[in-house]
C-alpha cells in the first residue's frame, strides 16, 4: 500500500506540480482516510523510488587508472560522466549511462576468450 502512494507521488510530482503541495495533498488524503500511520512508511518508500530513479539518469565513467581518463572520454563520448577509477580493470573503460552498459575493458574482452577457449 505504502509503494502505490510512493508512485503516485512520484508521478504527481514528475507533472510538474509543487513537491509541497503533493506532499500536503497526500498527507491530507491518508488523514481522510484514516490512514495517516502510513505516511513514515510512504516517505521512506518515496526515497527508494527518488534514489532509483536519479540513479538511472546519472552516467558513470570506469576506468582502470587515472592516467587512461582523456582517451577514456573521448572513445565513449561521456564529457559530463561521474569518473570512478576501478583497479580490477585491467585497461579499457565501461560507461554506465541511462540503464545502459557500454564495456570497452581489457578484463572483458580476456574474459570472453578464456570463455571461447574453454569451451
Amino acid at each position: 500500500m505504502d509503494k502505490a502512494y510512493a508512485q503516485a507521488l512520484w508521478k504527481t510530482i514528475q507533472k510538474d506540480m509543487d513537491p509541497k503541495q503533493a506532499v500536503d495533498a497526500l498527507r491530507g488524503a491518508l488523514e481522510k482516510r484514516g490512514r495517516l500511520s502510513l505516511f513514515r512508511q510512504v516517505g521512506r518508500a518515496f526515497e527508494r523510488i527518488a534514489a532509483r530513479e536519479m540513479q538511472k539518469k546519472l552516467s558513470v565513467l570506469v576506468i582502470a587508472e587515472k592516467g587512461s581518463e582523456k582517451r577514456a572520454r573521448q572513445e565513449s563520448g561521456a564529457k559530463d560522466a561521474e569518473l570512478m577509477i576501478d583497479e580490477t580493470l585491467i585497461g579499457g573503460w565501461r560507461l554506465e549511462d541511462k540503464e545502459t552498459l557500454r564495456d570497452a575493458s581489457w578484463k572483458s574482452a580476456l574474459l570472453s576468450i578464456y570463455n571461447r577457449a574453454t569451451t
